[in-house]
């Protein structure tokens, strides 16, 4: 049975078409594997991808805004990211009380249940497994979820922030550079591939 690879050698294919096809399976090419067409989907230069930059220049503008922040406008900062962080908190523990209210509901059904046959036996069993696994991993309640957030000072906030937004801001510029390399290899490899042939 042919592949999407060999299907298009039945109807006359080059060698070049098919060297380009396959070169779809390959990490420079990888990304249009599902795609047809062969060689002509496959660019002549690779380029990076804008994520990093992106991200970099987001983090970027928040940190100068961070800086520009009054101390009332910090305090109002760290008021708002308490809250939000409460509230999910909050959120978490009433949909876990939920959820264990169901599970356990549901848990009372299958222990009542009287299956109809000895071979019946093992899907109560299961059933009750699968319920008792969900229940110690789904309801979990870590100390984290039953302890209040804690509300930081503006000052604290605005220095916790500066220093996750400054490790961003490296990180993305580290990895945009990977990616300017990544791209660079994998043209030069298709560049490479093509004269080949």
């Amino acid at each position: 049975m042919p592949t999407v690879y060999t299907d298009k050698i039945k109807e006359g294919i080059t060698f070049k078409t098919f060297a380009l096809n396959c070169a779809r399976a390959f990490g420079a090419c990888v990304e249009f594997r599902d795609e047809g067409g062969g060689g002509e989907v496959i660019p002549e230069v690779f380029h990076p991808s804008d994520y990093h930059l992106k991200c970099q220049d987001k983090a970027i503008s928040e940190l100068q805004m961070l800086n520009a922040m009054t101390p009332e406008e910090c305090e109002l900062a760290a008021y708002q990211h308490w809250l939000i962080n409460e509230n999910l908190r909050l959120t978490r523990l009433q949909e876990q009380s939920q959820l264990r209210q169901s599970y356990e509901a549901m848990l009372k059904q299958v222990n009542a249940w009287v299956p109809p046959t000895q071979d019946h036996m093992s899907l109560q069993e299961f059933m009750r497994s699968q319920i008792e696994e969900d229940l110690r991993f789904d309801c979990y309640e870590s100390k984290s979820d039953q302890t209040p957030s804690v509300r930081l000072s503006g000052q604290y906030f605005r220095d916790l922030r500066r220093q996750k937004l400054t490790k961003d801001i490296q990180y993305h510029e580290r990895e945009y550079a990977q990616e300017v390399e990544r791209a660079k290899g994998r043209t030069a490899w298709m560049q490479a591939l093509r004269n080949s042939l």
